[in-house]
């Protein structure tokens, strides 16, 4: 009996262990989501208020159409070729990615 209840135990720390030891690897996508906004803004945010704004929002709209396979791509979620204001807003918080998809229409 006893040992059923150290191996019961046993396994109740293993499966609280793992989702852990999952979650403290963090997501590979967001961060890389998140890395990409700051690459951005960094580069757009002129008067560096932390979101793309006023004229800010025509210089990411006419690099992304010169380049629209470069490093703008990802943020294009609804993959429409262009970027649109949500989409250049979504900058700001730092999201965006190759595999969203938006389901507004514009």
């Amino acid at each position: 009996m006893k040992s059923k209840t150290l191996l019961l135990c046993a396994a109740g720390l293993l499966a609280l262990a793992l989702p852990a030891s999952v979650h403290a690897g963090g997501n590979p996508d967001k961060k890389a989501a998140k890395k990409a906004a700051k690459q951005v803004l960094a580069q757009y945010d002129k008067n560096g208020n932390g979101i793309i704004d006023g004229d800010e929002v025509d210089a990411v709209k006419k690099a992304f159409a010169a380049d629209p396979n470069g490093s703008l791509k990802q943020f294009d979620t609804n993959a429409d070729g262009k970027l649109d204001d949500t989409e250049i807003a979504a900058i700001k918080a730092g999201k965006g990615g190759k595999n969203k998809k938006n389901t507004t229409a514009n």
